[in-house]
């Protein structure tokens, strides 16, 4: 055994690995370490273990991205003849060596198992397949190792080949007819937490809080400082006729949590589902008071709560997003609902691979349930659930109206995906933006006007060449075919405007194209108020004419003696901003150009923004006196993640 070691070890180190230049890298030795990985015997796999977690943590020595792509390059080199070892070699590298937190370093690099959201099967599947050296390795190494490499430079990718020549009736958009309009509900990041605790632990210092296993790593020592000044302390539900039971009250200040949670949430805790309930039950009873009717439903994804990995497994995930399906359904009644899945939507987190490198089969059973439960709840017809098992769960539907809404599986896009740096390069490794270009040009074909409906935003929080590919897309179809484009994610009440090219110079009404509209979040994670919207859509064009939002003051749920959340009116799309503007013209991306330039140029309106941005919330920011504002120009005015990050990178020198 001791002979394996000495000799593995001696191979391994002898290894030319990066130091130089990216263009002038030598590879590991592949060939040679591959052969004796395959000669040990199953026994010295331990050996094997030890050896590559010693030669892993060799890499400090290097320049922090050399060791990121050296890191890398061992792991190739270790998949090719072991793939079963690289989650355990990198696992006791990453704790052993403190890389990260143990938490971190168990759900980065972990076994895979249905009991805990571990990732190091899926970052196995990533290593037999990326290239260290290249785009996939340094775009792996800026994004997903902490920000060790530079950020490569985006390579100048198109996929314009698949557009038709644009046609000169397709060059402006249709004006509003004169049938009035519908209503169309948003909702958006439940965020249900399965184990929320009355009385856990609000004010914790690891993982998701107001759980049974929230801590505060300093001891309470005495009785908590929020014993008579919270008192909403019941363990109250909705019963199957949604009326509201308060529930006994709920003995929580004998314990040791600093600061008990409350029945209805804390702005660290994600949603427990009294809170979802009374969410929509908010929703019903405005409707049925106003005589409002929403002709369908879209729900911009995220079912499953931000806990650590350890904490979420196979089954909870399911049972996450099986009862957050079944509450919209119960409460939304015969209304459609168009769903999307947001990047918590599935096991292990973030997780899904393309179809053509043959790991989609780790996935699939998430369309799949999806799928079956859309069909089974009338939301989509048989060919439309077929659709969607076989695209990621994204679909296209008519609705009785007329307006296509095509809905995408945003997990494509995102960081955090480790199928993501696969060939990185490429413009469509999932095959879903040529799904959405067919369906535009369909469309475009027959002037019927299209929503696009996904999680992330191309501007916040994804990956650069399919950001600029999907804003190519927008771009070509705009503003004739697409009517507008609705995400969530963030949380934030945003919205993201395109103009036709790139760069400052072109941020103008005349090329003001198209707007991306983000749903608030009904979860409090992190620091905002629970809220939901309703859209007031033109019947001829499904241009939008008007946004309403509501949302309800959590901090006020602490000390109402158990009441149900009061939900209020927050505003007017048409209204807040004071923007001179015919009543008969839609919102469209002119309106709200002349929105971010007001922002632009005063402290007030950044403000407004922001408050509308948090819902009033507490720690909501504070304009004139921090610089957590400065960024609000850029952020509603790139389109895609480059335009972002340079925007934001001018305005801070």
């Amino acid at each position: 055994m001791v002979l394996c070691f000495n000799i593995l070890l001696s191979l391994i180190t002898s290894c030319a690995f990066v130091h130089a230049h990216p263009l002038d890298r030598n590879p590991v030795d592949e060939a040679n370490l591959a052969a004796l990985l395959s000669s040990q015997p199953i026994e010295a796999d331990d050996v094997i273990i030890e050896t590559i977690a010693l030669q892993l943590n060799r890499t400090s020595r290097d320049s922090k991205c050399d060791a990121c792509i050296n890191r890398l390059l061992i792991g190739k080199t270790l998949v090719s003849t072991r793939p079963d070892l690289v989650a355990p070699a990198f696992t006791k590298w990453c704790v052993d060596s403190k890389y990260s937190s143990n938490n971190t370093c168990y759900q980065d690099y972990g076994i895979s198992s249905v009991n805990g959201s571990s990732e190091g099967s899926n970052y196995a599947d990533l290593l037999s397949q990326m290239d260290p050296t290249g785009y996939d390795g340094h775009l792996y190494c800026y994004f997903r190792d902490s920000y060790n490499c530079p950020r490569p430079v985006t390579p100048n990718v198109t996929i314009s080949h698949l557009f038709p020549p644009k046609k000169a009736e397709h060059m402006t958009a249709p004006e509003p007819g004169t049938n009035g309009t519908f209503n169309v509900l948003h909702v958006s990041d439940l965020h249900i937490e399965l184990d929320y605790t009355i009385g856990g632990e609000a004010n914790c210092t690891d993982s998701l809080c107001c759980t049974p296993h929230s801590v505060n790593r300093h001891k309470l020592e005495g009785a908590s400082s929020f014993k008579g000044l919270w008192d909403s302390y019941f363990n109250s539900y909705y019963n199957e006729d949604f009326s509201f039971e308060k529930g006994s009250e709920v003995n929580v200040f004998n314990g040791t949590s600093w600061m008990p949670a409350a029945s209805w949430g804390y702005y660290h805790c994600d949603s427990p589902e009294r809170l979802i309930n009374s969410s929509l039950n908010s929703i019903v009873d405005y409707a049925t008071q106003k005589n409002v009717s929403f002709d369908f439903t879209i729900f911009t994804g995220d079912m499953i709560s931000h806990d650590l990995g350890k904490h979420i497994s196979y089954e909870s995930t399911r049972e996450s997003e099986v009862r957050i399906m079944k509450d919209l359904k119960s409460r939304m009644g015969s209304t459609p609902v168009f769903p999307v899945l947001g990047n918590h939507d599935n096991y292990p987190y973030a997780e899904m691979a393309p179809q053509k490198y043959g790991f989609y089969n780790k996935f699939s059973w998430n369309s799949d349930l999806m799928s079956d439960m859309w069909e089974d709840f009338g939301w989509l017809n048989e060919e439309q659930a077929q659709q969607s098992r076989t695209h990621y769960a994204g679909y296209s539907v008519e609705t009785k109206m007329g307006l296509k809404v095509i809905s995408l599986n945003s997990n494509t896009w995102y960081p955090s995906n480790t199928y993501n740096y696969i060939n990185a390069s490429a413009v469509d490794n999932f095959g879903q933006f040529e799904f959405l270009i067919e369906e535009l040009i369909a469309s475009e074909n027959k002037n019927q006007r299209v929503w696009i409906t996904a999680h992330i935003p191309p501007g916040l929080g994804c990956l650069p060449i399919p950001s600029k590919i999907f804003t190519e897309i927008v771009e070509r179809f705009s503003p004739s075919t697409i009517a507008g484009v609705f995400f969530g994610h963030t949380h934030k009440d945003q919205f993201e405007i395109l103009y036709a090219g790139s760069g400052n110079d072109t941020k103008s009404m005349e090329n003001a194209l198209n707007t991306a509209y983000i749903a608030p979040s009904i979860t409090p994670w992190n620091d905002v108020n629970p809220a939901w919207r309703y859209y007031e859509v033109d019947k001829t064009t499904f241009s939008i004419m008007d946004m309403h939002t509501f949302y309800t003051p959590l901090n006020a749920t602490y000390s109402n003696d158990g009441a149900e959340p009061t939900w209020k009116y927050e505003y007017s799309a048409r209204d807040i901003y004071n923007i001179s503007w015919p009543q008969t013209s839609p919102l469209n991306a002119s309106y709200w150009h002349q929105v971010a330039q007001k922002m632009k140029g005063s402290v007030q309106y950044r403000q407004l923004f922001r408050n509308l941005y948090y819902r009033y919330a507490p720690n909501t920011s504070n304009c004139s006196t921090s610089k957590d504002c400065d960024d609000d120009y850029c952020m509603v005015t790139e389109f895609t993640a480059d335009d972002y990050n340079n925007c934001v990178a001018a305005v801070s020198t």
